[in-house]
């Protein structure tokens, strides 16, 4: 996971962990090692942030729209490239003029406490293939998010991400409309097994 383009796990160094594409959720679930990392940015950012008065999301008593600019993207990496959401995506305005973080701790028992549960927050911001034969899930840029959210390999995140890709329909799968020829951007993750993620 990243916040920015810093990494809140160390590929090699940290744990990966397992992975679900959860459709019927609408939050996203993160372990709660990689959670303390991102709520101290969280914090540095916003002083004023609580995430003891809410048994699980954190908020801030501010509008959505005065939090977002402090804020960074965050970056899911799954199988070869991290797929980033702004904050504006990730932030919930609630009536009682707070506004809620909807990513937060995996709170599920045991080993599974340690899962990433990806839920709508994400999901609904690409497209995405089901492939139950071949046990994957290819992923492309919906074209109603462009500017809310990207995909790049990882190390290679573009210094501005403005001009957020844009999937369209092609002849190998989803590619984007400024780079249709030269990059492929479909990425394959396993779906019935849990894939492993940072």
């Amino acid at each position: 996971m990243y916040y920015g383009e810093k990494p809140m796990q160390q590929p090699g160094q940290d744990t990966s962990y397992p992975a679900i594409i959860d459709t019927g959720s609408s939050q996203l679930s993160i372990p709660p090692d990689v959670f303390d990392k991102i709520r101290g940015e969280w914090q540095a950012a916003l002083p004023n942030l609580d995430c003891t008065s809410d048994k699980t999301f954190c908020h801030v008593k501010d509008s959505c729209e005065n939090v977002a600019p402090k804020l960074k993207p965050v970056g899911f990496q799954m199988s070869d490239y991290v797929f980033e959401i702004n904050p504006e995506q990730y932030l919930y305005k609630s009536s009682h003029k707070k506004c809620y973080f909807v990513v937060h701790k995996c709170r599920l028992p045991g080993k599974n406490k340690n899962l990433f549960l990806i839920g709508d927050a994400f999901l609904k911001h690409f497209y995405s293939v089901y492939d139950f034969d071949k046990d994957t899930l290819s992923l492309g840029i919906n074209q109603h998010s462009s500017g809310k959210v990207s995909m790049y390999k990882p190390g290679s995140r573009p210094e501005n991400l403005v001009k957020a890709m844009t999937s369209v329909e092609g002849d190998g799968g989803l590619v984007t409309q400024e780079e249709k020829s030269e990059d492929l951007v479909q990425t394959s993750v396993s779906v019935t097994n849990a894939t492993k993620t940072h």
